[in-house]
């Protein structure tokens, strides 16, 4: 727990250190939400929810986007800046796993995550007169998909292990994931494919939870993806691991 939490406080300082990358991720975000606004994405939700207000459903599928685009990188771009910065070998030769040690940064992106989704959700109110909706189920809800899309990023890091440079596949993978989980309306024949990815139950869940239908089968879904996801990315994550000691490519950036 203490080397989670120091990894955890190691990054928060490096981040408010620079802050020009929270800035440019607050403009990003938000600019690319007022969008939708303004071309009125997400209007399908009121046939599919019965729900007039169709932009509360579209805000809580952004911002449940935004923190799970958050996990799924983390790593990937922390272990390609420790290479660069020669302390990933120190973390290399720890007692403990890799995928533990990260931990710390998922909790550090998500509290950042958290402040971006703050600010975009009150610009909007305030432009767009969109309300906003949370809950303790939805918070949970965030956290375990967040899990589970950690465990995804886990796969993108072994690959980046071995095959090294892996940024513009996540960028690809983030903003596909923006339009085929729900987060936009998608179709159900694209959904059939994407339920198991954790991003399209957590939407599911949130939604269900702001129109006050049951969570439970949809929340206990959630959970199973989740895990299965974190276990997969653990093992592939350190099957490339081992991969690349034994071909030698942790020597080469």
């Amino acid at each position: 727990m203490r080397i989670i939490f120091e990894e955890c406080k190691t990054d928060l300082l490096r981040t408010c250190r620079y802050k020009t990358g929270i800035i440019s991720d607050v403009v990003v975000f938000t600019a690319l939400l007022c969008f939708f606004f303004a071309s009125n994405t997400g209007t399908s939700f009121q046939e599919k929810y019965q729900e007039v207000d169709y932009k509360t459903l579209l805000l809580l599928g952004y911002m449940a986007w935004t923190i799970a685009s958050s996990a799924l990188s983390i790593v990937t771009s922390q272990i390609s800046a420790e290479v660069q910065r020669g302390t990933f070998y120190l973390k290399i030769n720890s007692r403990y796993p890799l995928q533990i040690i990260y931990l710390g940064d998922l909790i550090s992106s998500i509290l950042i995550q958290i402040v971006i989704v703050a600010v975009y959700t009150v610009i909007t109110h305030f432009i767009f007169k969109v309300d906003y909706f949370i809950s303790p189920e939805i918070v949970f809800a965030l956290i375990v998909c967040s899990i589970g899309m950690y465990g995804l990023g886990l796969v993108i890091a072994g690959l980046s292990l071995f095959y090294k440079r892996v940024g513009s596949i996540i960028f690809l993978l983030q903003l596909t994931l923006l339009f085929v989980t729900d987060t936009v309306p998608t179709s159900s024949a694209v959904m059939y494919v994407t339920k198991f990815i954790p991003l399209t139950k957590c939407n599911e869940v949130i939604r269900n939870c702001f129109m006050g239908t049951s969570t439970v089968q949809p929340l206990g879904e959630l959970i199973i993806y989740s895990v299965c996801m974190l276990l997969a990315g653990y093992l592939i994550f350190e099957f490339f691991l081992r991969k690349a000691k034994r071909k030698g490519n942790l020597l080469l950036y």
